[in-house]
């Protein structure tokens, strides 16, 4: 079975693919769709280095990605669009 991911901000709001977050270091990242190393369904940030990816002609979906698992909750927070 897979597991269900959710993710909260650090204000209990759940996280959902497609949001952008703010986090402790003032950085604002997108959320995507991803999965984790078991091949179950997550939620994560960009890891890779687009400048190099655009260079190299690396397509999309070599794309890599940090977890949200790797985060505390407390080092994010959703970014809406009026606070941005």
């Amino acid at each position: 079975m897979a597991k269900e991911y959710l993710y909260k901000d650090k204000n209990g709001e759940e996280i959902k693919a497609g949001m952008m977050l703010r986090f402790s270091d003032g950085s604002i990242e997108k959320v995507y769709e991803t999965t984790n190393m078991n091949g179950d369904p997550d939620l994560g940030i960009n890891a890779s280095n687009e400048a190099y990816m655009k260079a190299h002609g690396i397509p999309e979906e070599f794309r890599e990605y940090y977890s949200l698992d790797n985060f505390h909750k407390d080092a994010i927070e959703i970014v809406h669009e009026e606070g941005a």
